[in-house]
Parts: C-alpha cells; sequence; structure tokens
C-alpha cells in the first residue's frame, strides 16, 4: 500500500508537471507579474506552456522507449538520463529564448524558464556521475521561486503556502526514497541545487 501511494506522488509530481503547476498557480495568487497579457489570455498561455513544458518533452521520452532507445520511461538507469535530460533542456532553453527574444511579454516568463533551463542542464553534468533527484530538484525549484517571487512581491497567504509547499516537498522526497529510486542525500542534493538555482535566478534577476 505504501508503495502504491509513493508511485502515485511520483507521478503526480512528476518533474515536467512542476512548470504547469508553478506558473498555474501565479496564474491564481498573482496574474500581474503576467502583465501586460491579460486575465483572459492567461489560460491560454497555460496550455501553451504544459504543451511545451510536459506533452512536448513527454512524447518525445516516449518515442524513445518506442525505438527502444530506452528501456523503461522512469529512466531508472543513470546512463539513460543524459539524452532526455537534454531533449527537455533544449526544450525549455527554445521556450525561454522564444518568450525573451520573439514575443517579448516581460521578463517574468523567460527568466523562470531560463533558470529551469540552466537547473536541467547542471543537472544533466551531475548525472554524468551521479543519479541526482530530478523530483528532488522539481520541488526545491518551485519553493525557490515561490520564495524568491515573495520577497520582490508579497503574496497573500505566504507562510500559508510555504507550509503546504514544504509538506509537498516532504511527500516527495519521501516517495522518491520508499520506491529506492533515489538515495537520500541523491533527492537531497537535488532540491537544494533546485532551491538554489531558481531562488537565485529570481532573487537576482528578476
Amino acid at each position: 500500500m505504501k508503495d502504491r501511494v509513493a508511485y502515485f506522488l511520483s507521478l503526480v509530481f512528476h518533474p515536467l508537471l512542476f512548470p504547469s503547476y508553478l506558473f498555474l498557480f501565479f496564474i491564481l495568487t498573482a496574474p500581474n507579474l503576467f502583465q501586460p497579457i491579460s486575465k483572459d489570455s492567461l489560460p491560454e498561455v497555460l496550455l501553451i506552456i504544459g504543451i511545451v513544458t510536459f506533452l512536448i518533452p513527454g512524447l518525445s521520452i516516449g518515442a524513445l522507449r518506442l525505438s527502444n532507445f530506452i528501456s523503461d520511461l522512469h529512466l531508472v538507469e543513470k546512463g539513460q538520463r543524459t539524452i532526455p535530460f537534454l531533449f527537455v533542456c533544449c526544450f525549455y532553453g527554445i521556450t525561454a529564448y522564444m518568450f525573451y527574444e520573439k514575443i517579448s511579454i516581460n521578463n517574468f516568463l523567460p527568466l523562470i524558464f531560463a533558470a529551469m533551463t540552466v537547473l536541467i542542464l547542471i543537472l544533466t553534468i551531475i548525472n554524468f556521475f551521479w543519479k541526482i533527484s530530478t523530483h528532488g530538484a522539481g520541488v526545491g525549484g518551485f519553493i525557490g521561486f515561490f520564495t524568491a517571487i515573495h520577497r520582490t512581491q508579497p503574496l497573500e497567504h505566504a507562510a500559508e503556502w510555504l507550509a503546504v509547499f514544504v509538506m509537498i516537498a516532504g511527500l516527495v522526497i519521501y516517495s522518491r526514497i520508499r520506491l529506492n529510486a533515489h538515495t537520500p542525500a541523491q533527492v537531497y542534493a537535488g532540491f537544494f541545487i533546485g532551491l538554489a538555482v531558481c531562488f537565485g535566478a529570481v532573487y537576482f534577476f528578476l
């Protein structure tokens, strides 16, 4: 039963879903961050983000599985994670470039994507030597973005939200260790790297 709960948590809080969760949260709590995009257009922006950050990378990883380039979708083997990681890094990097150079809406969107691109690149480099946790990095990055944005633009009920996010982080960390997907050191390292990169990007550049 515990393994099923851990597996469910790993799916619900899959790293590819965190960008959609992040932007959904800020659309609901701080829509002014997306100005000059109108509130009516924000659902369309969220849909585009979901396609770029989850659907396309997910389909790409699925294609790698169908072609037997990787043996499973969970990327259990460290050596099979490099190419999928680089694919995701490219998708996020291209999105950051498009928002910055081609669409030029505001600094918020490209900065978030640029930070995520840097984070994934760091994880990819580390993965050559050590199977670091992307789940840990995802939830750590989420908290990093949240706390840094709250410093520049105070959010309502920030303490309550932070408590919820820390609880979710604990559940994600528990699930990865429970499933023997990572050692505690790998999950905590991913968490703190994600936290540091994403907090620093917003704190110093937004």
